[in-house]
């Protein structure tokens, strides 16, 4: 088995074994009064929904402890394919539990609870927008900034929302136990999300760089050398890359991956080279000198061996 496969069929099965804990947690003190099988498959569902959004979020905050040795595209692909269960579990919950007793079809009348109504709804619409402007971005006219504003915003709400979900209903989650083990369960996600979204740009504030350098490439492309603002480094290895963001703010919803093309004998200093291909990369060549830039990295796993003698600085 290559070494790529063994490490990623065991990153895919923590995946799965956390994203199975809000249904395991649910499970440890299940309720006296059943629903039917097919009632309690619609719920278990949800709850296996729950878990796997909550995983989504995990392994798309670039979170380098989190399977970085299996390689950054491969983990973008998992996130899709991942999302598009989550999705299919989302809508399967309520219909199954429709099915199995329309009389809970009153959950949805606005008349009877407006909030309960408008929530469920809210989570449900929130979903499907949530998958549907990530596979068609680029068919919806959604730019790359705003759509991942939005991912984020909506990640958040669907976890959050979906756990008060869960505790409302209380059918599984009873008891102070289990709903505060679901709780942190779920508590984790949302947290790393709100570190990647605003406590890392937080910190990359104190970490300025500087354009000191704008040269022409072949085939359309710039080339744009940075330069640490103080002392602080980045050490990487050849074939990783960074997310860099040009501009005074490390919160601008501007942020893309370029690989580096300078050597890592000089870590103040980092070049990248970047083709004509959009919106964002169009305005590099006119990208003036001083101009302030923030750097988050290094990412990749596609290095050489460190242990060869080769190419050392």
């Amino acid at each position: 088995m290559r070494p790529i496969t063994r490490r990623g069929l065991q990153w895919g099965s923590l995946y799965v074994l956390m994203a199975l804990l809000p249904l395991g947690i649910a499970l440890l003190s299940p309720p006296q009064e059943t629903r039917g099988l097919l009632g309690a498959t619609g719920v278990m569902f949800g709850l296996l929904a729950l878990g796997v959004f909550g995983m989504q979020v995990v392994i798309s905050g670039r979170h380098r402890w989190f399977a970085e040795s299996v390689g950054f595209d491969n983990i973008l692909q998992f996130h899709r394919q991942a999302g598009l269960l989550a999705l299919w579990l989302v809508l399967l919950h309520p219909l199954l539990i429709f099915a199995a007793d329309p009389s809970y079809l009153e959950f949805l009348d606005p008349r009877d609870d407006t909030l309960r109504a408008f929530a469920l709804v809210g989570l449900l619409g929130a979903s499907v927008v949530l998958i549907v402007s990530s596979l068609w971005r680029v068919q919806l006219g959604l730019s790359y900034e705003w759509w991942r504003l939005l991912h984020g915003g909506l990640a958040l709400f669907v976890v959050l929302g979906g756990l008060g979900h869960a505790l409302m209903a209380s059918h599984y989650t009873a008891g102070w136990l289990t709903a505060g083990l679901l709780i942190a369960a779920l508590l984790v996600p949302a947290c790393l999300l709100v570190d990647s979204r605003l406590l890392r740009p937080w910190r990359l504030r104190k970490r300025p760089w500087q354009v000191i350098d704008n040269q022409p490439a072949l085939g359309d492309a710039a080339t744009l050398t940075l330069e640490a603002v103080g002392e602080h480094r980045l050490d990487f290895n050849a074939g990783q890359f960074f997310w860099i963001t040009l501009g005074d703010s490390p919160f601008s919803l501007q942020q893309h991956p370029f690989s580096v093309v300078s050597s890592a004998c000089r870590p103040e200093r980092i070049a990248f080279t970047a083709k004509n291909l959009g919106d964002f990369t169009a305005t590099l060549p006119e990208m003036t000198l001083g101009t302030r830039a923030f750097i988050e990295g290094p990412y990749g796993a596609f290095i050489p061996d460190v242990r060869s003698a080769s190419g050392r600085c």
